[in-house]
């Protein structure tokens, strides 16, 4: 039985816990030494009861702690002692501190790249003066048994709550503008603005963050026709020229004189406008009232907002107990109208929820963020689990300096001082590298990172704070287990080197093995997640959706109840005419779009009265030739400027409880009180929004009032791509011949559906990068103790190859340990990684099935990565000479 194993540990914590710190380690040291003997003598037992005895023995006063502490003395010469030592540390180990450096750096530039968007993404419309009182007002509106989000509200709303309500200090209305070509005073045209909106001057009462560089609202924005322009705006259109009582033209023929100039806003916002028309302008023109729908309870648009400002004493819940008496004063229950109700949203929260999302508002997923902060923080532990890994088990090659700087006085404070303090200087050089590396990064993932994100951040703010946050949380978090461990040896056993001989069965060495599989279940939970995100994002871009978007390319024109005039079938006449264009259709929507126009219909049976929630598709007779949409029984519709013939699909006539297409046609559905449309015709399925919902039970039929896109289907789909630009520039010559003003903006049908998922697509990038730089960290800090463990084990890999051993026998001796260790960590990692991709898929109504595939893949690249990080460094060490490693001591 070998003479030098520890005591219990108990017991020595038990003597710790009392004994004088001065006292302690000659104690300790001397009664170790006796219980090597005891062992020897009387056996393991009768040693540990001798050795509790001898210890309580020592239980006397001047044995027993002081209550005061001797303060440390940070001399210029003990920190320049401490420098130094980590120095030579650094120059004796290269690979090892390389290893160290690479790891903590790829983890901290990592987490420096989200911190720096997730302070971003939270920073909009935080910088608003009691911005905890401003709210948004939002809508619901119940169809048939489901509720629809809005954002807006019924025009009339703003002005009711602020008279009929108590606890508002301010309720500002306002109006987003879709589009408008803006004219100037020459006749010029100034292109098509987005950012435009009609509003009250009330709404700079509740956001008075907003600076005036010329004018007030009282009186810059009182007056019908007139206009305040941002300071960048009004540079755009006039140049150094004054813009003050300069005209300007809107909505094709409205002037407007420009009465006020504010600044631009320098905080991250969603409310970004840069033309703030008057509101009083839609009280004086009937035209624009009845299009905003100033007087009509029943509509709501979700670019006609409402902002209130709470008074001081009043909260959100007392404003949301008066919207109910509002809504029944205002809105007759007789009527064919949806349910309603009205909450109040609080200003920080508009960056974030997609349902409620404004007109060309930039949104922000906050799951996605939460997520991104756990790879963050899981990155980290990554690289600092490589750091303490090796660090513990480097500790008995300076077992021998902790003791002779324990003999020389150094109390264990100061040996964890001294340690931390080389992590700190270690995860410093880390942190330096981890700037270079984020910047590249950043510059990588532009695309996927919010717009004009820099690494400049972080040198204004708080963004040094945040850089110092993360350097000393890495260096306490990977540097303080190690300088415990290290500042825990006592100098007697340290000076006898027999910690070496313990090492590989202390609790240290479970401990590395534990760590490794934390590393590899993270590594794994990631594969899983890229392999399983990565089937369910090919199978939303390679579905069949029911039609052909191949060869469609499709771009906007005003819609009909803007521009009045027959061009639209003017030009998709002519457009026929093009050798390279195989059919045209003018319609509203696309057949899949991010937003749907739903109408609430009845379709009456033999025995009761169905209704259903329909979705509109209004368009020309050759809608279904450019799709290739298939007409299962029937006709197609005539054309007609109103709804007067439809098409039904076959998610429509199961909700009407028939048994088949054939049955629908020739019945009605009753589109209103005073109006039935006969059904002509029924196509196949087709999914007309994103694969996250269910086919939705549609109509399609011919009404003018809503055509605004022109939808093309190009002769030949396999034309190169110079025929292809030769086509679109054909197409362009007809457009501007007709709409000489409107861009040609096309887009290709089928990028526009991949673009619905363009959160999936950043998800599986996050996906991908953090998988990749799990498992780069994972087998960085597996070959530093690989290489570590064959620097041990040098002798015996000398004997074994003298006694006949082969290379592949010496590989799979070192290999078979990590394999198990892998093993381990899956099967840790499997269940959790399928919970959570199970809850991502939960949100698709169309998804892949999560088979026994990918389990078995993640499995076999985690082993064969890791088995070949293992194989090469032992490959390495079994094919030294062995007389090199047997002749040195």
């Amino acid at each position: 039985m070998p003479q030098n194993k520890y005591p219990p540990r108990w017991i020595n914590r038990f003597l710790e816990s009392f004994c004088s710190p001065h006292l302690l380690e000659e104690v300790q040291g001397d009664l170790q030494e006796l219980y090597g003997e005891w062992r020897r003598k009387y056996g393991e037992r009768k040693a540990n009861w001798l050795y509790f005895f001898h210890a309580i023995k020592f239980f006397r006063p001047f044995a027993i702690k002081r209550k005061y502490d001797t303060p440390t003395n940070y001399s210029l010469a003990m920190l320049h002692n401490y420098f130094l030592t980590a120095w030579r540390q650094v120059q004796k180990s290269k690979l090892h501190t390389a290893i160290n450096i690479f790891g903590l750096a790829v983890g901290i530039a990592a987490c420096l790249v989200i911190a720096l968007t997730v302070q971003h993404e939270f920073s909009y419309d935080r910088h608003h003066p009691e911005g905890d009182r401003i709210y948004r007002v939002t809508t619901n509106a119940k169809f048939v048994d489901q509720w629809f989000p809005n954002g807006g509200v019924p025009a009339p709303a703003p002005h009711a709550m602020r008279d009929e309500f108590t606890g508002l200090d301010v309720v500002a209305a306002l109006h987003i503008v879709f589009s408008s070509e803006v004219i100037s005073p020459t006749g010029a045209s100034l292109g098509k603005q987005k950012q435009i909106v009609i509003t009250e001057p009330k709404y700079f009462e509740v956001f008075s963050s907003i600076q005036w560089s010329v004018g007030s609202p009282e009186r810059s924005l009182s007056q019908p026709y007139q206009v305040v322009l941002t300071d960048s705006q009004a540079k755009k259109y006039f140049g150094d020229q004054e813009a003050m009582g300069k005209t300007l033209t809107y909505f094709d023929s409205l002037d407007f004189v420009v009465s006020g100039i504010v600044q631009d806003e320098a905080h991250l916002t969603d409310l970004s406008f840069t033309e703030y028309l008057s509101f009083a302008t839609l009280w004086s023109n009937q035209s624009l009232a009845e299009d905003y729908g100033l007087e009509k309870w029943q509509n709501t648009n979700s670019n006609s907002l409402a902002f209130v400002k709470l008074s001081v004493s009043t909260t959100a819940e007392e404003i949301e107990q008066q919207f109910p008496a509002l809504l029944t004063k205002h809105i007759d229950q007789t009527e064919d109208n949806p349910e309603r109700t009205f909450a109040l949203q609080p200003l920080s929260d508009i960056h974030f929820e997609a349902e409620y999302s404004m007109h060309n508002q930039r949104l922000a997923h906050k799951p996605t963020l939460y997520g991104l902060m756990i790879v963050a923080l899981f990155l980290l532990l990554i690289a600092s689990v490589n750091f303490i890994n090796l660090e513990t088990a480097r500790a008995i090659l300076r077992s021998r300096e902790v003791g002779v700087r324990k003999v020389l006085g150094s109390s264990r404070r100061q040996l964890i001082q001294q340690f931390l303090g080389e992590t700190f200087f270690i995860t410093l050089l880390a942190g330096g590298l981890a700037i270079l590396v984020a910047n590249f990064g950043m510059e990588y993932f532009a695309e996927s990172l919010p717009p004009n994100l820099s690494l400049t951040e972080l040198w204004l703010g708080n963004g040094w704070l945040l850089f110092g946050i993360i350097i000393g949380a890495v260096s306490l978090l990977a540097g303080t287990y190690p300088a415990w461990v290290l500042s825990a040896y006592s100098p007697v056993f340290a000076l006898k080197i027999q910690i070496a001989k313990t090492s590989g069965i202390t609790q240290k060495a479970y401990l590395r093995k534990a760590l490794i599989v934390f590393q590899f279940a993270i590594a794994q939970a990631f594969i899983l997640g890229t392999l399983i995100v990565g089937s369910q994002l090919h199978y939303l871009l390679n579905k069949d959706l029911g039609f052909s978007e191949d060869a469609v390319v499709h771009f906007s024109i005003p819609p009909g109840w803007q521009d009045t005039t027959q061009r639209r079938f003017l030009l998709t006449n002519e457009l026929r005419e093009l050798s390279s264009i195989s059919a045209v259709s003018v319609s509203g929507l696309l057949p899949t779009s991010a937003y749907r126009s739903t109408r609430t219909i009845t379709y009456q049976t033999d025995t009761s009265e169905i209704e259903v929630q329909l979705s509109i598709k209004e368009a020309d007779t050759s809608f279904l030739s450019v799709y290739g949409i298939e007409l299962l029984a029937g006709r197609n519709y005539r054309f007609s400027d109103t709804l007067n013939e439809l098409l039904i699909n076959e998610t429509a006539v199961k909700a009407f409880g028939l048994n088949s297409p054939s049955e629908a046609i020739g019945t009605f559905i009753h589109f209103n009180e005073s109006k039935k449309l006969p059904i002509v015709g029924v196509v196949s399925d087709f999914h007309d929004g994103t694969l996250h919902d269910k086919i939705s039970p549609i109509m399609i039929g011919s009404g003018i009032l809503n055509m605004g896109n022109v939808n093309i289907l190009l002769a030949s789909s396999g034309e190169q791509i110079s025929g292809v630009q030769r086509s679109l520039t054909q197409v362009e010559q007809v457009l501007k011949k007709f709409y000489p003003a409107q861009p040609f903006d096309y887009q290709f049908f089928d990028e526009t559906i991949a673009s619905f998922y363009e959160t999936e697509r950043q998800t599986a990038k996050l996906i991908n990068v953090a998988t990749g730089l799990a498992i780069f960290i994972s087998c960085l800090g597996l070959l530093g103790l690989v290489s570590f463990t064959t620097h041990q084990r040098v002798k015996e890999i000398g004997i074994r190859k003298v006694l006949g051993a082969t290379v592949t026998q010496l590989i799979a001796l070192f290999s078979r340990e990590f394999a198990s260790l892998i093993i381990i960590s899956f099967v840790i990692a499997a269940p959790l990684a399928w919970y959570f991709a199970h809850r991502w898929l939960a949100d698709f109504a169309y998804r892949v099935d999560v088979g026994l595939f990918v389990f078995v893949a993640t499995l076999a690249s985690a082993s064969v990565l890791a088995l070949l990080t293992v194989g090469i460094r032992s490959w390495q060490a079994a094919l030294a000479n062995p007389v090199d490693s047997l002749r040195n001591e």
